[in-house]
């Protein structure tokens, strides 16, 4: 499958790579969606959102338990990577350089 944010209609959606079965999995409580990584082991997708209160979120492959992970000190968070043997989540912040 393919993921990705818009931030144009403040979306995260998901599609089989041949184009098929295109659905939207967040669409409510986004400002700016920006970057996306997965984690298909475990299940997961985090993203970012520059929004009027800058945050990093995740949720399950299909959009369902939400959550904020981060939500201070943050200003245009961007550039997610993750670090699977240390199970740790990495991110730029284009605002703080």
């Amino acid at each position: 499958n393919l993921y990705w944010t818009d931030t144009g209609t403040d979306r995260i959606e998901v599609t089989r790579l041949n184009g098929t079965s295109r659905r939207i999995l967040i669409s409510e409580n986004l400002d700016e969606p920006r970057a996306i990584v997965l984690n298909p082991v475990m299940g997961y997708m985090y993203w970012t959102d520059w929004g009027e209160s800058p945050k990093i979120e995740c949720a399950y492959l299909d959009g369902s338990e939400r959550r904020v992970l981060v939500n201070t000190s943050l200003g245009w968070p961007n550039g997610l990577a993750l670090d699977f043997e240390k199970d740790k989540l990495y991110w730029g912040d284009a605002k703080t350089d």
